[in-house]
């Protein structure tokens, strides 16, 4: 209303004025009433011109406050103009508690082709059984190994960092469709909350377990590591654990996993998982790691030990059966050529993919020899091999299982990357002769 009035009262001396002027001529001849009215009207009119003068001088005063408080602001202690840039730079991304989050994950395309009868078309483990017909060999292409997740920085506890992630993949299966194969269904990986200082952490979720935590190198393997039943032991499991930093790059952890025996022989879609074998177990088992690391993974010069186990039970009728690992894992790198490896004994650890996946006592490992071209292209050559070693080798379906690869990774750029991946796969049954498969994988993978 401020700034509307002056106008208004402009308006009304203008009119005045020029009624005025209208006037003057007649007011000679006009009655004493008329020039009393006149009289008083010029002076109205001059009352009006001293207040419209007032409201722009007092216009003109805050303008040049205004000028002032600009000046002032030119002038701003730079801590006030750094938190604004620091505003501008937060996440935007948020959860229900305000705490930033990060979306990251991977669009993975793969082309593969076989040539004899694998179990998995697009990541291989076992060879199976020639089709009635005879004729073998598949060819298709696929994106259920893309990968989305979110990764959450929580509150700070005293000296502690609390932190969340969760993450998933589209290789939980296919629906019962006629063109399912590209309908793939979401698969967990991991999800879990952990507190870390810099000494220790304490974490609870799903997560890669203790027990020989090292994989190949391979992205045509991404959502199950290359080598799985073929000397890789493998799972994301439930659990919880402690980790700590004993001295300088030594670290143990240890901690409680889920009863998990991997019994689980169904074929079609549950809703609930069934009570088997380790479920009825009522116990938990125990998994630990202590490893050696002079520095970090992705440094040129790099050495890394570690040794693990795990203890659990299975209940098979009214005995509990033990389920029993020893691993070791090592990594080396000098400069532009590296080694890495893994080897274990165990017995009943199908569920991490040893004794080819059957209730059994069992030995294997890998090993891979890896050559670093430049920061874009590296090189991957390897083996690794999963036998069982007990008397009932020659009455199970499988005794033994042995893969060879190599690959080509490219990185176009920091997110994008592209490789050409050869597998060679024998499965040799518990009697019979062996089944072999070659599989050929290309690959072109973005990250987000």
């Amino acid at each position: 209303m401020t700034a509307i009035r002056p106008f208004q009262t402009l308006s009304c001396a203008i009119f005045a004025l020029c009624l005025a002027g209208t006037t003057s001529a007649a007011a000679q001849n006009a009655p004493e009433d008329i020039k009393r009215e006149l009289a008083a009207l010029r002076a109205e009119v001059q009352q009006l011109r001293s207040e419209v003068a007032g409201l722009k001088g007092a216009q003109g005063a805050q303008g040049a406050q205004g000028a002032q408080g600009a000046q002032g602001a030119q002038g701003a202690p730079t801590e006030v103009l750094q938190a604004q840039v620091a505003e501008l730079a937060q996440v935007k991304v948020e959860s229900e508690s305000r705490m930033p989050v990060k979306i990251f994950g991977t669009i993975h395309a793969n082309v593969f082709a076989n040539s004899g009868t694998p179990n998995w078309l697009e990541n291989p483990n076992l060879v199976a059984a020639p089709p009635a017909d005879g004729r073998q060999g598949t060819f298709s292409a696929t994106l259920r190994q893309t990968r989305i997740g979110l990764s959450m920085a929580g509150p700070t506890i005293g000296s502690a960092r609390a932190s969340a992630n969760v993450a998933m993949d589209f290789f939980g299966g296919i629906p019962g469709f006629q063109t399912g194969q590209v309908m793939g269904l979401p698969r967990l990986l991991v999800a879990f909350a952990r507190v870390e200082t810099d000494r220790t952490a304490v974490e609870v979720g799903q997560d890669q377990m203790m027990l020989a935590p090292r994989d190949p190198t391979s992205l045509a393997a991404f959502a199950f590591p290359a080598l799985f039943r073929s000397g890789n032991l493998y799972l994301r499991t439930p659990q919880a654990r402690i980790e700590r930093v004993i001295v300088s790059n030594v670290r143990i952890s240890g901690g409680i996993v889920a009863p998990i025996a991997g019994d689980l022989a169904i074929e079609d879609y549950r809703f609930v998982p069934p009570a088997l074998s380790g479920e009825r177990s009522r116990r938990p088992g125990v998994q630990a790691h202590l490893g050696y690391a002079s520095g970090p993974a992705d440094a040129a010069r790099v050495a890394s030990f570690g040794v693990s186990g795990h203890y659990g039970w299975e209940r098979r009728a009214a005995e509990l059966a033990d389920s029993w690992a020893a691993a070791f894992d090592f990594g080396l790198r000098r400069d532009h050529v590296g080694l890495a490896g893994e080897a274990f004994v165990g017995e009943n650890i199908d569920a991490f993919g040893g004794a080819l996946g059957l209730d059994a006592r069992a030995a294997g490992g890998w090993a891979e020899l890896q050559f670093f071209a430049g920061d874009k292209t590296s090189f991957n050559l390897g083996a690794g091999i999963d036998q069982v070693t007990d008397d009932r080798r020659a009455l199970l379906a499988r005794r033994m299982n042995r893969t060879g690869y190599g690959n080509m990774i490219f990185s176009l750029t920091p997110e994008v990357q592209a490789s050409f991946e050869y597998r060679w796969l024998e499965t040799s049954p518990g009697t019979g002769s062996e089944r072999r498969n070659h599989h050929f994988d290309w690959v072109l993978a973005y990250k987000f």
